[in-house]
C-alpha cells in the first residue's frame, strides 16, 4: 500500500476498479472488443495484482481538459480491472514544488504530469526514473526527434512527450482587413512588421490600442523558452561552434533589438505576458501572435463567441526569417514515472495507452492536442482542418531545445528577464547580450 497524503491545493479524484462482464476477453463480444492499439495492453504487466496508480496532474483540475481525462482513465481500467486511477489535481504553477516536497517523504505519485520549459529541473534530478527500457525502442523511434530530444537527458529518455504544439503565428483576419491587407499571414519577418505597424494605427470604437503584433515580455521561464523562437529565427543559438554557452553574438543582439523596436513602435504591449497576449487577441485588440494548439480554445472561452469566433483569425507558419525557413519550436505536456514508484512497468503502459492513437485522438477532438509520434501524426483525423494541416506542417520544421541541463530552467528565466530589459527598461542590446551571456555561462556548465 503506499502512503496517503493531504494537499492543500490538491482535489484527488478516484477511478475505483471497475468490474468486467468476463475476464475471458477472447469470448467477449465484437462489439465490446477493444481498439487493436488498445487491446495491445491488455497483456500488460502484474494483470490480476490490485494496482493504485497516482498520477499528479494540472489537467484534471482545468473544465477544458477533465472529462476527457476522466473517459481515459475509465478505459484503461476496463481493460485493466485490476488497476485504478487515482488524479491528483495541481494547479500548473505548483505542480512542479508540490511534487518535489511529495518526493522529499517519499510519496511522490507514481506519473506526474510536466512541461517543456521546467522538465529540466525534473530530469536533473533523481526522483524519476529513465523509460527506454519501460517503453521500448519502436515506439521511442516513433517520437518526432526534436520532442524526444526534449525529454532526454544524458542520452536518456527521461519523459514522453504527451500532448505536444508547436509555435505557429495566428492573426486576425478582421483587423487585417480593417488595415487595408492582404487576406493572408505574412510570410516573412520584414512582412509581419509592416503588417504590424499598419494594424497598430487602429483604434477599437472606443478609443483603445490595438496592437498589430504581441511578444511576451514578462520574466518567466516560458517565455524565456519562448524566445528562443526568435533566437533560432535570427540565426541564432545558445551554444558557439566549440559547444559552450555564447550569447554574446549579433543575432542574439539583433534579436534583443527585435523585442526593444515592438514595444518601442508600441507595436507590442508592455511587459505582457502569454495569457495577456491571448486575452488581447480574443477581444479583437491584437493583430498577431504566436502560441500552440491550445490558442483556438482559449479564443472560443474569451471571446464569448464560441466555434463563431473561429471564423475571425487563422493560423500560418512562423514567417521566414533569417535562416530562410519557418524556424519554430515546440513544447510539450509531458509525463514522467516516479522512483517512489511500486508498479513502473504498469505506469509506463498507462503512459503508452495515454498516446496511443485512439486516446489521443479523443484528446484532439476534445482540445486540439496533436501527437508527438510520427506515425500517429500523419492520420485523417490529425488532418482534418486547416489548423490541424498547419500545426502538423510547422511539427516538421520545429528545432530542438538546448539539450537538458540542471540549469536550463534557471537560463530560461534569465533569457526572459534579458528580454523585458530590453523591452520594458529599454537598456541597450549590446550590453544586455553580453551580461545574459557572462550569465549563461556560469548557469549552464
Amino acid at each position: 500500500m503506499r502512503k496517503k497524503w493531504t494537499l492543500p491545493l490538491a482535489a484527488i479524484m478516484v477511478f475505483g476498479t471497475l468490474a468486467a462482464c468476463s475476464s475471458n476477453k477472447e469470448n467477449a463480444p465484437a462489439a465490446s472488443s477493444p481498439s487493436p492499439a488498445a487491446a495491445s495492453s491488455a497483456g500488460s504487466p502484474a494483470d490480476g495484482e490490485p494496482i493504485t496508480l497516482t498520477f499528479a496532474s494540472w489537467s484534471i483540475s482545468e473544465e477544458a481538459t477533465k472529462g476527457a481525462l476522466e473517459q481515459m482513465a475509465q478505459k484503461f481500467t476496463e481493460l485493466h480491472p485490476n488497476v485504478k486511477i487515482e488524479y491528483i489535481g495541481i494547479p500548473f504553477g505548483d505542480i512542479k514544488q508540490q511534487t518535489f516536497v511529495m518526493a522529499s517523504s517519499g510519496n511522490t505519485p507514481d506519473m506526474i504530469q510536466t512541461f517543456t520549459a521546467t522538465f529540466p529541473t525534473y530530469a536533473a534530478s533523481d526522483i524519476i526514473v529513465p523509460l527506454d527500457d519501460l517503453l521500448g525502442q519502436e515506439y521511442i523511434d516513433d517520437l518526432f526527434p526534436s520532442y524526444k530530444e526534449d525529454y532526454t537527458y544524458n542520452g536518456k529518455l527521461m519523459g514522453v512527450p504527451w500532448a505536444p504544439s508547436p509555435y505557429v503565428l495566428y492573426w486576425n483576419k478582421e483587423l487585417f482587413q480593417q488595415a487595408g491587407l492582404p487576406d493572408r499571414a505574412p510570410e516573412t519577418y520584414d512582412e509581419m512588421l509592416q503588417f504590424a505597424e499598419e494594424i497598430s494605427k487602429l483604434k477599437t470604437d472606443s478609443g483603445e490600442q490595438i496592437y498589430g503584433l504581441g511578444e511576451a515580455t514578462e520574466k518567466l521561464p516560458i517565455n524565456g523558452m519562448i524566445a528562443l523562437r526568435n533566437i533560432y529565427s535570427f540565426n541564432g543559438s545558445l551554444f558557439g561552434e566549440d559547444g559552450q554557452v555564447n550569447v554574446n553574438t549579433p543575432e542574439v543582439v539583433e534579436t534583443l533589438a527585435y523585442y526593444q523596436s515592438l514595444v518601442k513602435n508600441n507595436l507590442s504591449p508592455q511587459g505582457a505576458k502569454l495569457k495577456d497576449l491571448r486575452n488581447l487577441f480574443s477581444i479583437g485588440r491584437l493583430g498577431m501572435y504566436s502560441d500552440g494548439y491550445y490558442g483556438r480554445k482559449v479564443f472560443q472561452n474569451l471571446s464569448g463567441q464560441g466555434e463563431a469566433f473561429d471564423e475571425k483569425w487563422g493560423a500560418a507558419l512562423i514567417p521566414v526569417n533569417k535562416t530562410g525557413d519557418n524556424v519554430s519550436i515546440g513544447e510539450a505536456h509531458g509525463l514522467v514515472i516516479s522512483r517512489d514508484s511500486k508498479h513502473p512497468e504498469m505506469a509506463a503502459e498507462f503512459i503508452k495507452f495515454l498516446t496511443d492513437a485512439e486516446m489521443i485522438s479523443l484528446y484532439h477532438q476534445n482540445s486540439d492536442v496533436m501527437s508527438a509520434r510520427q506515425s500517429i501524426s500523419i492520420l485523417p483525423e490529425f488532418n482534418s482542418t486547416d489548423f490541424d494541416k498547419t500545426l502538423v506542417d510547422q511539427m516538421t520544421k520545429i528545432k530542438p531545445l538546448p539539450a537538458n541541463n540542471p540549469g536550463l530552467e534557471q537560463a530560461y528565466l534569465e533569457i526572459a528577464e534579458a528580454v523585458q530589459k530590453v523591452a520594458v527598461a529599454n537598456e541597450s542590446p549590446e550590453k544586455v547580450a553580453a551580461e545574459l551571456d557572462a550569465k549563461l555561462k556560469q548557469i549552464m556548465k
